[in-house]
């Protein structure tokens, strides 16, 4: 009964996710107007590397990001996570993460990303060269708290409350947004089928304020000089709706893989297709690949494309140490490389 009841949750969490598509319909048109587009870089050497479609199979820490839910699946009682990934030039995402697992309570976990643009020279209206020499760097961080729990042997829910926070000199915002996660396996009864679906980026929305937006201003027949403030935009976080199917075949004792599928129904954006495959060999290396396609762009004007990467992992003395590797081509600037090194006790 009581795994009945919990299985009864966990379609209604289905049915509340499947209604937000028709609320976030994917809108060529508004591309360039949402604000903390940093939420959709990615993180996660494993999932990156499989093209973001291992929504259904994704696990510990790495699901934090793609889909909480699979972080019910903490392989050790305790996991921590550092990654960094090259975007373009001098900009670097920076990642970490830790896990624990409380009880039956389920899985507790904390995420920051944090964005290094390096040194900016800083210039002025009276100094538009930056010939002081002097430098700022915009702070971009994405802070996260993550819950997890399973609910029966089949079904997996997840939640991860965010801060976004984004500041420049004289001049900063802050919001706050959700995901919310589901894996469902054994789909249809079917051994090796999984299903995965997660709402991202609900949140509210992001307004810059400052000193920076002060202006002087002289009033009509007065000649006093006074400060008016000039509010920016406020605008909406790029939430999106993901939907993945996963297949597990299992080809001996020591070897397996997975192919996997995903729809990301953007918001901001065009629509996007996601596949991705990944072979392991007896949890010891394991080879990926994944191809990207955004509906309604051509070919030739698709940021990213395909992706590929490698695992490995290896137990010494009770610690288990995952390193993952991912690079995604990048059409107008040099590949993104991820690295990324999990420790588990």
């Amino acid at each position: 009964m009581k795994h009945h009841k919990l299985s009864v949750i966990a379609i209604m969490l289905l049915a509340l996710l499947l209604s937000s598509f028709q609320g976030f319909a994917g809108d060529p048109a508004r591309i360039g107007t949402a604000a903390g587009e940093q939420v959709l870089v990615p993180v996660g050497g494993r999932d990156l590397a499989m093209g973001g479609a291992n929504l259904a199979y994704t696990s510990g820490l790495d699901a934090m990001y793609w889909n909480p839910a699979g972080f019910a699946q903490l392989p050790s009682t305790a996991a921590g996570t550092f990654s960094t990934m090259s975007i373009f030039n001098d900009v670097n995402v920076n990642y970490m993460a830790f896990g624990v697992k409380v009880g039956g309570l389920g899985n507790l976990g904390f995420s920051l990303k944090a964005f290094d643009f390096g040194d900016i020279p800083y210039t002025t209206n009276e100094d538009w060269d930056g010939s002081t020499g002097r430098t700022y760097s915009p702070t971009f961080l994405t802070g996260a708290l993550t819950y997890s729990r399973q609910l029966t042997d089949l079904i997996q829910v997840g939640f991860t409350a965010k801060l976004i926070h984004e500041s420049v000199p004289r001049a900063s915002a802050s919001a706050a947004a959700f995901d919310m996660g589901l894996q469902y396996h054994q789909l249809g009864g079917v051994n090796g089928l999984s299903m995965g679906l997660v709402v991202k980026n609900i949140g509210t929305n992001l307004q810059y304020a400052g000193s920076g937006l002060l202006t002087q201003s002289v009033d009509v027949d007065d000649d006093r000089i006074e400060f008016r403030d000039r509010p920016s935009a406020s605008h909406q976080l790029p939430a999106t709706v993901e939907l993945g199917l996963g297949y597990k075949r299992n080809i001996n004792e020591n070897n397996y893989v997975i192919f996997n599928g995903n729809f990301e129904n953007n918001n901001f954006g065009n629509d996007n297709v996601k596949f991705g495959v990944e072979y392991n060999y007896g949890e010891l290396i394991a080879l990926r690949g994944g191809y990207l396609h955004a509906s309604d762009v051509d070919s030739e004007d698709r940021l990213h494309r395909f992706t590929a990467g490698v695992g490995l992992n290896f137990q010494m003395s009770g610690t288990n140490l995952q390193f993952d590797y991912a690079f995604r081509d990048s059409r107008y600037y040099d590949g993104n490389n991820l690295f990324s090194l999990t420790i588990g006790f």
